[in-house]
Formats: structure tokens, C-alpha cells, sequence
């Protein structure tokens, strides 16, 4: 079937308007002479001559193709889609309309026609593609909504399509109304309860009846149901509409929170989690602590939200407040021992390219599972591909320092796994990044040790999941449970192995260390950590030194970030890579620094900052994650201009959101 046929000017209608405009320019341009007004009426006079013969073959193929289009139609079908009570219309395979009911041209045209005329015209924002798609959609008209409901009928080899419209704004009210009323729930923890311990009494007070008193004026204009009590939980239950705005704001009472200083100078910060969109209130109960978990876990003073979608974060813009509780560690250590002693074989096992955090508590741990069952035949091994780790200088000095053969393959690992045997992972919570997902797989029971903020993808089937965000390493965790599974287990080497874990997790003791870090520290000197020896684990070649200054020099500044990219791969790439972030934090005006490098088909980034810049949430804008100070990515297939655009991007994402965090704004 044609479909040029009812098109608002036909081809003739363009011969008829070029001939027309030829007339006017020669009358414009007319000066003098006869013989150029004769022309100039014979033109015109065929011009209406020509446009009366074209205004009757236009009608005639108006007919004709009206006869062929009723024809497309049998009687029955044309009576079935008169009578049928709701507006009905078929079109073209250019979407151009060729026929209509009277209950389509009385309520979608409101007593206009519209033959010939293409679909977008009459809906504004349709897309052509709609009908090819053969299925439902919905479409606006006239502050109606429509069901459109697409059947195809082959005309002469051609595609015909009828839309049935079927009103159902009633129906979107009703859903919108169901939508913005649905429950949300929102429960909040104050982070520095520990803290606040530690101050006078009338101090507590004041910090507890100030945070409440925000609270409780944050929620008045939510119409919410709310349980606020700061000493415990705050339980709040808010309809969808109100917890949107409270969204769009950025959860503006986590600024707010900040305002209100305990004595010694630290602010008050909040943890919020919030479950939405659960099919009852038992889902969103659920979704809610599973949130605030998450929130917990990633170092407090931020919101996260979670629904059937994933978790969304807001937030996240200060320190992590350092907590520290024996009776837990005391508590998950003989929960430790309870399982090493049932366990008939032992595996350590940390991330791949593995550092001296995962190394050193590997080594703790392997230590004191050995102390344990040294009466035993029970056996333990480190499992890490020494092809591929950072530590092999530590792996090469404990190996000869203690003549143990724990270092094993994962091929070997799985060779030698049992029903019955125990995996502990170190430094990681990530299966995505562990040393060997086959060796995860194939263990019956896992423990996980990690110290890194916690992730939306983790570790789901650990027995024991001991995770502290407040530690400055997985060897400070390790190193505060040793004394409660065994005394005397970590003696000079495994000491200065833990030590050096921290130390490269804490830059030497300058980021994210706490009391507890120097407590940690202090035992292994104790037992015999020898400083200098730790030292040597971090050396390098002289090669290597050079690589890391030319990174260093090359490196450009954008804003107050430091980028610097070594656009070929290179031996000890990643070492190097973090050295040189390190190395960048030294120079003034710089706030986080950011290397790239090439390993194979993929492009890593090492970020670094000194606290005030949170790396983490711009690396896991690229997919990747880490601390607030040392984080990383890694962007496959991916060439080094467009990874450094894809940094900058995100680098200036981060910034636009701590702008809103900080003013209280949303997008």
C-alpha cells in the first residue's frame, strides 16, 4: 500500500509553490517593458490553470486511496471497530493515520480529522518505533493516559497497524496515590556513643538532648511516625512522597548533626539506613537494618538506602570514629578457636596481589592456628600465587626465618581441601577479588577478617564475619586477637610481619591511625619487632625508584588532585604505582592524588588523600572502592585518555555532591 498519499503538501503542491514564487520574483524584479508583464500573466495564468488540473487528480487520488484503505477493511471488521466501545485508529507503516472510529475522532481529536496526518503530530513524544515494537504502552493526551494496545494486519505487503486506547487515568491516579503513600522505614544510630562515654555526665546530657531535639524538628515536616531516642534507635516510618524530599535534600540532618560539638572538639555524626519499596513492613524492616548495616560498616555519618534495586549512599564526608570494643574481640577470638580446633585442615587466604596487610595477617593467623594445633597432625597453609604478590619480600624472609613450607598454590590448596576444613580470608571482603575464587568455592566453612569499608557485594556465607572499618589494617585486627586465642603464638617474625601491615596500611603511622593502632603497635614491640628489619621490607630497586620520580615529575594538577599516568606496563607497576600516589600527598595544595597504569587490557588507578578527600567514593564511581584515604580501580578495555577523562569525570562528580552534603541541597 502507498503512503504518500495524504502527506500536507504533495509533490505537486511544491511544483505549484515554486512556480508561484517564480511569479513574484519576476514581478519584484520588474522594471520596464511589456514584454516581461505579458510573461509574467502567462506564467500566473498557468500556474491556476495547472493548479485546478492538480486540485483534481489530489481528489482523485484522495478517493481512490480512501476506496483502497475501506477496501484493506472488510465489512465486518469496519462495523466491529465502529461499534467497539473505545477509540480506535489504524496506521501506516510510517506511522501515518489512514482510518479512525468516531469515538477516536470525538475523544483523541475532539471533532477534527486527521487523515493522512503522522502520529507525532497528534501525541507529542511519540516514537515510531512503538508500533513496530508490537505491545503495550502508555501515552498522554489531553491529561488522559492511555493503555495503547498494538495488533498488525498485512496490507498489499505492507505493514497496517491498529491502536486500541484504553483510558486508564483513573487508574494512574490510583497508582500514584498508592506509590507516594507506600511506607518507608528509617532507623538511625549515633555513631560516637563510645566516645561520649568518656565525657562528664552533664556533657552527655546536653549531646544527647540537642541531638534529639534535631531529630525531632528534622521529622515534624514529614508527616511521619517517629521513635526518636539517641541513647538507642530512632525508628521513624515516613510515606514514600516524604522520604523523596528528604532524599532530594541529601539527608540534610547528617550536616545538621555535625554542628553539634562534644567536648574535645569532635562532631556528632549520624548512621541512617532506610528500607523502601518492600512488598510489607517486614521487608522494609528488613532492608532497613541490612542499610544501616551497610552504612555502619562503610565507616558511619552517611545514609544508605536500600530497596529491591541495590543501595544508594549519601553522605560519607567525615572521618570514620574509631570504636574499639574488647568483649567483642574477645568473643569472636574464642568463636575462632572453636572452629580452628574443629577444622581438620587450615587455609589463609587473602586478595590478589597481595600487600604486607594481607601477607602479615596471613602470617599471624597461620601462626596462631599452628600454636593451637601444634599436638594435632591438623595442618595450615597460606594460599597466595607468589608470581603475582607485593610481599614476596616478606613472603622470602619469613620462609627463611622460619623454615615452614605455608606458602602453597591455589591449584595445591585444592588439592588438599576436605570436608572438613576451615578458610579464613584476610583483608579482603570482596569475592570479586579474592587470591582464588575456586578455593573459596570449594571450602566448606569461612571466616572473613577485613578492615576495608564495607561493600554492597561481600562475603555472604562467612560463619564468622569480622569486619572493623575502624582499624587502620586487617594486622592491627589480627594483632588484637592473637592475646585472646594465644599467648605466646606471635613471637619476633610474625610480629614485624603484622607491624608491617600496619605500617604500610597507616603510611608509617601518619593515616587512619587511632589509639589503637599505637596499642597494636606497642604489643609488637613487645614481642619483639624489630623496626629497622620492618623496614626492609619496603625497598626497592634503584630502577624502581626512578619509575616512581618520573610519575612523581610527569604528574598535572587538576583542581587541588594530583593525576599522574605511566602509559606503558612496566615491572613492579603497582608498587611503584602507590608509591608515587604517597609521594604526591607531599606536595602543597594537594588534597588526594590519583596514578594510572596499564596492565594488559586494563587500566588501574591507585588514588591516595590525606583524609579530607574521600577517594573511595570516587573510585567506586569508576567500579572500584577502598578507605577513605587509599582506594583503587580498575577500568577494562579501557585507553588511558579516555581512563583519565572517566577519572575526571568522577573526580567532578564527587565534587558537585559534597557541595549539595555540605549546603543541604539536592540535585
Amino acid at each position: 500500500m502507498k503512503n504518500n498519499k495524504y502527506r500536507l503538501l504533495s509533490p505537486y503542491s511544491y511544483i505549484q509553490l515554486g512556480l508561484l514564487l517564480l511569479l513574484l520574483m519576476l514581478v519584484f524584479f520588474m522594471q520596464e517593458g511589456w514584454a516581461l508583464r505579458i510573461l509574467a500573466v502567462i506564467i500566473c495564468a498557468a500556474a491556476l490553470g495547472l493548479s485546478m488540473l492538480l486540485a483534481g487528480a489530489i481528489r482523485q487520488s484522495v478517493y481512490s486511496y480512501m476506496l483502497q484503505v475501506s477496501q484493506s477493511l472488510d465489512t465486518s471488521n469496519k462495523e466491529a471497530l465502529n461499534n467497539i466501545p473505545v477509540p480506535v485508529v489504524t496506521v501506516s507503516e510510517q506511522g501515518e493515520i489512514e482510518w479512525y472510529n468516531e469515538l477516536f475522532r470525538e475523544i483523541i481529536l475532539l471533532g477534527a480529522d486527521a487523515q493522512g496526518v503522522k502520529l507525532p503530530r497528534v501525541f507529542k513524544g511519540f516514537d515510531e518505533h512503538w508500533l513496530k515494537a508490537n505491545n503495550r504502552f502508555e501515552i498522554k493526551k489531553e491529561k488522559k493516559v492511555y493503555l495503547v494496545s498494538v495488533g498488525v494486519n498485512e496490507v498489499e505487503n505492507a505493514d497496517q497497524y491498529v491502536m486500541y486506547f484504553n483510558d486508564i487515568t483513573d487508574l494512574k491516579r490510583v497508582e500514584n496515590l498508592y506509590n507516594v503513600s507506600r511506607p518507608a522505614l528509617m532507623l538511625i544510630v549515633f555513631d560516637n556513643e563510645e566516645e561520649l562515654l568518656k565525657v562528664r555526665e552533664n556533657e552527655r546530657v546536653r549531646v544527647i538532648s540537642a541531638l534529639e531535639s534535631l531529630l525531632g524538628k528534622w521529622v515534624e515536616g514529614y508527616n511521619c511516625i517517629s521513635r526518636i531516642n539517641a541513647r538507642d534507635r530512632s525508628f521513624i516510618l515516613v510515606e514514600e512522597q516524604y522520604l523523596q524530599k528528604i532524599i532530594s535534600s541529601r539527608f540534610s540532618v547528617l550536616n545538621d548533626a555535625r554542628k553539634i560539638v562534644i567536648e574535645g572538639g569532635n562532631p556528632v555524626t549520624l548512621s541512617i539506613g532506610v528500607g523502601r519499596g518492600g512488598a510489607n513492613f517486614s521487608e522494609c524492616e528488613y532492608w532497613a537494618n541490612q542499610a544501616l548495616e551497610m552504612s555502619l560498616g562503610r565507616g558511619g555519618d552517611q545514609a544508605c538506602v536500600k530497596d529491591a534495586d541495590g543501595y544508594s549512599f549519601y553522605g560519607g564526608v567525615s572521618k570514620s570514629v574509631e570504636k574499639q570494643s574488647k568483649v567483642r574481640t574477645r568473643m569472636i577470638a574464642q568463636a575462632l578457636v572453636e572452629l580452628i580446633n574443629a577444622a581438620d585442615k587450615c587455609f589463609v587466604m587473602g586478595h590478589r596481589f597481595s600487600d604486607l596487610d594481607a601477607i602479615g595477617a596471613g602470617i599471624g593467623i597461620a601462626a596462631i592456628i599452628e600454636a593451637l594445633q601444634k599436638d594435632t597432625d591438623h595442618t595450615v597453609n597460606i594460599v597466595v600465587d607468589e608470581s603475582a604478590t607485593l610481599a614476596l619480600p616478606l613472603i622470602n624472609s619469613y620462609r627463611d626465618t622460619r623454615e615452614v613450607s605455608w606458602f602453597i598454590t591455589p591449584d595445591a590448596a585444592l588439592d588438599l581441601m576436605t570436608d572438613n576444613s576451615l578458610l579464613i580470608i584476610v583483608d579482603t571482603h570482596s569475592p570479586d577479588v579474592i587470591e582464588s575464587k575456586a578455593v573459596y568455592n570449594a571450602a566448606p566453612t569461612v571466616v572473613t577478617i577485613d578492615h576495608h569499608r564495607l561493600s554492597v557485594k561481600r562475603i555472604q556465607n562467612s560463619v564468622i564475619f569480622f569486619h572493623e572499618p575502624y582499624a587502620s589494617s586487617t594486622c592491627e585486627m589480627v594483632t588484637e586477637l592473637a592475646p585472646y586465642m594465644h599467648e605466646t603464638a606471635i613471637a619476633r617474625p610474625e610480629a614485624e610481619a603484622l607491624l608491617s601491615g600496619i605500617m604500610l596500611d597507616t603510611k608509617s603511622f601518619v593515616l587512619k591511625t587511632g589509639a589503637r593502632t599505637f596499642e597494636a603497635a606497642a604489643y609488637l614491640r613487645r614481642r619483639g619487632a624489630d623496626t629497622i628489619e620492618v623496614k626492609r621490607f619496603f625497598s626497592g630497586s634503584l630502577q624502581t625508584y626512578i619509575e616512581k620520580s618520573q610519575l612523581v615529575s610527569s604528574a598535572r594538577l587538576y583542581g587541588d588532585c594530583a593525576i599522574s599516568a605511566a602509559p606503558e606496563e612496566v615491572d613492579g607497576i603497582r608498587v611503584i604505582a602507590s608509591q608515587a600516589a604517597d609521594e604526591l600527598l607531599n606536595i602543597n595544595g594537594v588534597a588526594a592524588s590519583f596514578v594510572l597504569y596499564v596492565m594488559g587490557s586494563q587500566i588501574n588507578i591507585s588514588a591516595r588523600s590525606l583524609g579530607k578527600f574521600n577517594v573511595q567514593i570516587v573510585m567506586e564511581k569508576l567500579g572500584g572502592g577502598g578507605h577513605m584515604t587509599m582506594a583503587a580501580a580498575q577500568l577494562p578495555d579501557t585507553k588511558l585518555d579516555e581512563a583519565i577523562e572517566k577519572l575526571k569525570a568522577a573526580i567532578d562528580e564527587f565534587r558537585a555532591d559534597q557541595i549539595q552534603e555540605y549546603s543541604g541541597t539536592g540535585a
